[in-house]
Protein backbone atom coordinates (compact mmCIF):
# COMPACT_ATOMS: atom_id res chain seq x y z
CA UNK A 1 0.00 0.00 0.00
CA UNK A 2 1.59 3.29 -1.07
CA UNK A 3 1.30 6.57 0.75
CA UNK A 4 -0.84 8.00 -2.04
CA UNK A 5 -3.47 5.33 -1.29
CA UNK A 6 -4.05 6.60 2.26
CA UNK A 7 -6.64 9.28 3.00
CA UNK A 8 -8.18 11.00 5.97
CA UNK A 9 -11.72 10.60 4.66
CA UNK A 10 -13.53 9.10 1.69
CA UNK A 11 -16.91 10.43 0.63
CA UNK A 12 -19.74 8.47 -0.88
CA UNK A 13 -22.82 10.14 -2.31
CA UNK A 14 -25.63 10.10 -4.86
CA UNK A 15 -25.32 12.30 -7.95
CA UNK A 16 -28.05 14.66 -6.78
CA UNK A 17 -25.95 15.40 -3.69
CA UNK A 18 -22.86 16.39 -5.66
CA UNK A 19 -23.24 20.16 -5.15
CA UNK A 20 -23.36 19.76 -1.37
CA UNK A 21 -20.52 17.24 -1.34
CA UNK A 22 -18.25 19.34 -3.58
CA UNK A 23 -18.55 22.25 -1.19
CA UNK A 24 -17.76 20.08 1.85
CA UNK A 25 -14.83 18.38 0.11
CA UNK A 26 -13.27 21.68 -0.94
CA UNK A 27 -13.59 23.06 2.59
CA UNK A 28 -12.02 19.91 4.05
CA UNK A 29 -9.08 20.13 1.69
CA UNK A 30 -8.57 23.76 2.60
CA UNK A 31 -8.36 22.65 6.23
CA UNK A 32 -5.63 20.15 5.37
CA UNK A 33 -7.57 16.89 5.11
CA UNK A 34 -6.85 14.40 2.34
CA UNK A 35 -10.10 13.37 0.69
CA UNK A 36 -10.92 10.46 -1.60
CA UNK A 37 -13.83 11.59 -3.76
CA UNK A 38 -15.31 8.96 -6.03
CA UNK A 39 -18.33 6.72 -6.26
CA UNK A 40 -16.08 3.98 -7.65
CA UNK A 41 -13.82 3.87 -4.62
CA UNK A 42 -10.42 2.27 -5.34
CA UNK A 43 -8.42 0.10 -2.99
CA UNK A 44 -7.29 2.57 -0.35
CA UNK A 45 -7.16 3.03 3.39
CA UNK A 46 -8.99 5.81 5.20
CA UNK A 47 -9.60 7.00 8.70
CA UNK A 48 -13.30 7.55 8.00
CA UNK A 49 -15.85 6.83 5.31
CA UNK A 50 -18.35 9.70 5.05
CA UNK A 51 -21.50 8.63 3.21
CA UNK A 52 -23.97 11.43 2.41
CA UNK A 53 -27.55 10.18 2.77
CA UNK A 54 -30.96 11.75 2.41
CA UNK A 55 -32.63 9.56 5.08
CA UNK A 56 -31.35 8.28 8.40
CA UNK A 57 -32.20 4.64 7.67
CA UNK A 58 -30.03 4.51 4.54
CA UNK A 59 -27.00 3.72 6.72
CA UNK A 60 -27.39 0.82 9.12
CA UNK A 61 -23.79 0.06 10.11
CA UNK A 62 -22.48 1.12 13.48
CA UNK A 63 -18.81 0.89 12.47
CA UNK A 64 -16.83 3.60 14.23
CA UNK A 65 -15.02 4.37 10.97
CA UNK A 66 -18.27 5.38 9.24
CA UNK A 67 -19.56 8.93 9.77
CA UNK A 68 -22.91 9.28 7.95
CA UNK A 69 -23.98 12.80 6.97
CA UNK A 70 -27.72 13.42 6.69
CA UNK A 71 -28.75 15.86 3.97
CA UNK A 72 -32.51 15.26 4.09
CA UNK A 73 -35.27 16.75 6.21
CA UNK A 74 -35.58 16.58 10.00
CA UNK A 75 -31.89 16.09 10.78
CA UNK A 76 -32.33 16.89 14.48
CA UNK A 77 -33.97 13.51 15.14
CA UNK A 78 -31.00 11.55 13.77
CA UNK A 79 -27.69 10.68 15.47
CA UNK A 80 -25.90 11.19 12.13
CA UNK A 81 -23.79 14.23 11.33
CA UNK A 82 -25.65 17.01 9.55
CA UNK A 83 -24.80 18.83 6.36
CA UNK A 84 -24.60 22.22 8.05
CA UNK A 85 -22.04 24.91 8.88
CA UNK A 86 -20.50 22.72 11.61
CA UNK A 87 -19.84 19.67 9.46
CA UNK A 88 -16.30 20.49 8.29
CA UNK A 89 -15.19 21.44 11.81
CA UNK A 90 -16.58 18.14 13.08
CA UNK A 91 -14.79 16.10 10.40
CA UNK A 92 -11.48 17.87 11.05
CA UNK A 93 -11.88 17.31 14.79
CA UNK A 94 -12.63 13.59 14.35
CA UNK A 95 -9.60 13.09 12.11
CA UNK A 96 -7.32 14.93 14.54
CA UNK A 97 -8.65 12.84 17.44
CA UNK A 98 -8.02 9.62 15.49
CA UNK A 99 -4.47 10.71 14.66
CA UNK A 100 -3.73 11.66 18.27
CA UNK A 101 -5.08 8.35 19.53
CA UNK A 102 -3.09 6.44 16.92
CA UNK A 103 -6.13 4.76 15.40
CA UNK A 104 -5.32 2.79 12.28
CA UNK A 105 -6.70 3.43 8.83
CA UNK A 106 -8.92 0.71 7.40
CA UNK A 107 -9.61 -0.45 3.82
CA UNK A 108 -12.31 1.75 2.39
CA UNK A 109 -13.63 -1.19 0.36
CA UNK A 110 -14.48 -3.00 3.61
CA UNK A 111 -16.42 0.00 4.89
CA UNK A 112 -18.34 0.35 1.64
CA UNK A 113 -19.20 -3.34 1.72
CA UNK A 114 -20.51 -2.98 5.28
CA UNK A 115 -22.92 -0.27 4.13
CA UNK A 116 -24.45 -2.67 1.64
CA UNK A 117 -25.10 -5.42 4.14
CA UNK A 118 -28.77 -5.90 5.08
CA UNK A 119 -29.76 -4.85 8.56
CA UNK A 120 -29.48 -7.80 10.94
CA UNK A 121 -32.83 -9.11 12.04
CA UNK A 122 -33.53 -8.21 15.62
CA UNK A 123 -34.37 -11.01 17.94
CA UNK A 124 -38.03 -10.91 19.00
CA UNK A 125 -38.78 -9.60 22.43
CA UNK A 126 -38.67 -12.51 24.86
CA UNK A 127 -42.02 -13.68 26.08
CA UNK A 128 -42.71 -13.30 29.79
CA UNK A 129 -41.35 -16.21 31.76
CA UNK A 130 -43.65 -19.19 31.43
CA UNK A 131 -43.50 -19.75 35.17
CA UNK A 132 -45.50 -16.54 35.72
CA UNK A 133 -48.40 -17.69 33.53
CA UNK A 134 -49.95 -20.10 36.06
CA UNK A 135 -49.90 -17.36 38.70
CA UNK A 136 -51.69 -14.94 36.39
CA UNK A 137 -54.24 -17.60 35.48
CA UNK A 138 -54.83 -18.38 39.12
CA UNK A 139 -55.27 -14.70 39.97
CA UNK A 140 -57.76 -14.30 37.13
CA UNK A 141 -59.74 -17.30 38.37
CA UNK A 142 -59.85 -15.89 41.89
CA UNK A 143 -60.95 -12.51 40.56
CA UNK A 144 -63.65 -14.07 38.39
CA UNK A 145 -65.02 -16.03 41.34
CA UNK A 146 -65.04 -13.09 43.74
CA UNK A 147 -68.45 -11.67 42.66
CA UNK A 148 -70.12 -14.96 43.54
CA UNK A 149 -69.01 -14.54 47.15
CA UNK A 150 -71.47 -11.68 47.55
CA UNK A 151 -74.37 -14.15 47.47
CA UNK A 152 -73.04 -15.55 50.74
CA UNK A 153 -72.32 -12.21 52.32
CA UNK A 154 -68.60 -12.36 51.55
CA UNK A 155 -66.22 -10.13 49.62
CA UNK A 156 -62.92 -11.11 47.99
CA UNK A 157 -59.73 -9.15 47.20
CA UNK A 158 -56.96 -10.45 44.92
CA UNK A 159 -53.38 -9.21 44.47
CA UNK A 160 -51.00 -10.50 41.75
CA UNK A 161 -47.31 -9.86 42.40
CA UNK A 162 -44.23 -10.88 40.44
CA UNK A 163 -43.94 -14.20 42.26
CA UNK A 164 -47.03 -14.43 44.47
CA UNK A 165 -50.83 -14.35 44.42
CA UNK A 166 -52.57 -13.22 47.61
CA UNK A 167 -56.30 -13.54 48.29
CA UNK A 168 -58.39 -12.16 51.15
CA UNK A 169 -62.02 -13.08 51.95
CA UNK A 170 -64.04 -10.80 54.25
CA UNK A 171 -67.46 -10.75 55.95
CA UNK A 172 -68.77 -7.50 57.37
CA UNK A 173 -65.36 -5.87 56.91
CA UNK A 174 -63.68 -8.57 58.98
CA UNK A 175 -61.21 -10.91 57.33
CA UNK A 176 -62.12 -14.56 57.74
CA UNK A 177 -59.67 -16.23 55.36
CA UNK A 178 -56.45 -15.42 53.53
CA UNK A 179 -54.27 -17.46 51.17
CA UNK A 180 -50.85 -16.91 49.60
CA UNK A 181 -49.71 -18.91 46.52
CA UNK A 182 -46.05 -18.59 45.49
CA UNK A 183 -44.35 -19.53 42.23
CA UNK A 184 -42.14 -22.03 44.06
CA UNK A 185 -45.26 -24.20 44.55
CA UNK A 186 -45.74 -23.14 48.18
CA UNK A 187 -49.30 -22.43 49.35
CA UNK A 188 -49.88 -20.72 52.70
CA UNK A 189 -53.22 -19.90 54.25
CA UNK A 190 -54.62 -18.57 57.46
CA UNK A 191 -58.15 -18.72 58.93
CA UNK A 192 -58.87 -15.82 61.26
CA UNK A 193 -62.42 -16.58 62.27
CA UNK A 194 -63.21 -12.89 62.47
CA UNK A 195 -60.84 -12.26 65.38
CA UNK A 196 -58.14 -9.67 64.84
CA UNK A 197 -56.25 -11.16 67.79
CA UNK A 198 -55.28 -14.14 65.63
CA UNK A 199 -53.20 -12.11 63.15
CA UNK A 200 -50.14 -14.17 62.29
CA UNK A 201 -46.87 -13.26 60.53
CA UNK A 202 -48.24 -14.81 57.34
CA UNK A 203 -51.42 -12.80 57.53
CA UNK A 204 -49.47 -9.58 58.11
CA UNK A 205 -47.44 -10.31 54.98
CA UNK A 206 -50.57 -10.97 52.94
CA UNK A 207 -52.20 -7.85 54.30
CA UNK A 208 -49.16 -5.77 53.32
CA UNK A 209 -49.32 -7.17 49.77
CA UNK A 210 -53.03 -6.46 49.39
CA UNK A 211 -52.62 -2.92 50.66
CA UNK A 212 -49.53 -2.12 48.55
Amino acid sequence: MTESASYDIAVSFAEEQRAVVDEVVEACRQRGLTVLESNDLPEAEVRFLVPFVSAADEVRTTDEHVLPVLTGDDPTSSPHLHADEHLVDTLVSRVEEAETAGHRRVPVADLVAALKQPEPEQAPEPEPAARNSPLRTLAEQFAAASPALAKRGLAGTVHLGDTTVAVRVERDDSTVYAVEVREDDVVNFVVLGGSSDQLSGLWRRIEDMLNA
